[in-house]
């Protein structure tokens, strides 16, 4: 009697002791939904606070452009004014159409200057327009003041003007380095190039620093007068003419010299190929500017270049050996200049390794040395002219 035990009321007991198990643990997982609901609202509230916080000082404080980013928005709101406006682009080589920032905000190419400038810096600007062969050259102007003006790569240049030892030196009509040591390397996009001179429109020829490639001869064709291919040495129907016009227009991984935005800086020139004796003395580039070939894109230097560049008094002739000493232009290869030997038809002047001007057969193998004129209105970037430090456009 006293044995008998009630089996349904243990079971009545577990089954309340579950219950409770499972109110608690139900309870349990309802304050952490609460907690981590409430933690959610705490984070987007945050960000959200965050968002409305950077959105009131972008603009109490707009975004601060730098010189670089501002002349490139004037370059592209310029471009896109004349592409819905090409009637208005400079129709002529010697035409130059400036159109104004405010001209640009006005037609909402671009924000009013104040918007990238602040309204504690006054800043003005125009971008120049000029054609450049088969394209147009954009130019920005950007004026601040005292904090920034832009600078273009003649002015950059032209800095310092020597009178003696090596340099540059001002002459009538522009300015021409001289000498052994002088700090006149321009870095473009694929080659190393050395400043010649800058002419009084501010235009910059180059001659390339850098090896070059590929041995040509002056030209080999059938010399009449001689009775074999000993070449003519008329540069307008040279072979030396037509690797120029290759090499410029080259985009080969190993020959190329220059990209499409260094072609875009070049301005078409007058190369001077008029024959010169080996007796002749002026070094003004008179004799051989008698004759020239317009509208040329890339070219060689003439013997009067080479002289000028030489500081020594004893070069007096082009094949003089004194003209190799102070000279700039000296290096190992064995070159070309675009200037023949008056008086002979298969004979043009070209520089040895060792910088010793000769008249040579055309029919000889040497290097081009390309020349490029590039206009000296392009920004300069930085650089001081030294091979470590040449100068840079932007």
């Amino acid at each position: 009697m006293g044995s008998n035990f009630n089996v349904g009321s243990f079971n009545a007991i577990d089954t309340n002791e579950d219950t409770t198990k499972k109110s608690k643990s139900s309870g349990g997982n309802d304050d952490l939904r609460k907690k981590l609901i409430f933690l959610a609202a705490i984070i987007i509230g945050g960000v959200v606070i965050i968002a409305i916080i950077m959105f009131a000082v972008s603009a109490l404080f707009p975004k601060a452009y730098t010189y670089d980013e501002i002349e490139k928005i004037m370059t592209n709101a310029a471009e896109a004014y004349f592409e819905d406006h090409p009637n208005r682009l400079p129709q002529s080589d010697s035409e130059r159409v400036d159109i104004d920032t405010e001209i640009l905000a006005s037609g909402e190419y671009m924000k009013p200057m104040i918007e990238y400038t602040g309204e504690n810096l006054s800043c003005s600007g125009y971008v120049s327009v000029q054609t450049n062969g088969d394209n147009y050259l954009y130019i920005p102007r950007l004026d601040c003041g005292e904090e920034y003006v832009t600078q273009p790569l003649y002015e950059a240049v032209t800095k310092n003007v020597v009178d003696s030892g090596y340099g540059l030196y001002e002459t009538n009509d522009g300015y021409v380095f001289r000498g052994e040591d002088v700090n006149n390397y321009v870095k473009l996009d694929l080659a190393l190039w050395r400043i010649v001179d800058v002419n009084d429109d501010n235009q910059i020829r180059l001659v390339l620093a850098t090896d070059m490639s590929e041995a040509v001869p002056w030209d080999d064709r059938y010399n009449n007068e001689i009775g074999y291919n000993i070449g003519i040495n008329t540069y307008s129907t040279s072979r030396l003419k037509e690797a120029m016009e290759d090499l410029y227009k080259s985009n080969d991984e190993f020959n190329a010299v220059l990209s499409d935005h260094d072609r875009s800086m070049v301005v078409p020139y007058d190369l001077c190929v008029g024959k010169r004796s080996t007796g002749e003395t002026t070094t003004d580039n008179s004799v051989e500017c008698s004759e020239v070939l317009e509208n040329q894109k890339m070219g060689l230097l003439t013997a009067s270049d080479y002289m000028t560049a030489s500081l020594d008094p004893n070069c007096k002739t082009v094949i003089d050996h004194s003209c190799q000493n102070y000279n700039y232009l000296v290096n190992n290869d064995k070159w070309w200049l675009a200037t023949a030997v008056a008086g002979v038809s298969d004979e043009a002047y070209g520089v040895g390794s060792n910088g010793v001007c000769e008249n040579i057969n055309t029919s000889t193998y040497m290097y081009p040395r390309p020349v490029i004129v590039i206009d000296g209105n392009v920004l300069y970037k930085s650089g001081k002219g030294t091979l470590n430090k040449p100068y840079k456009i932007k």
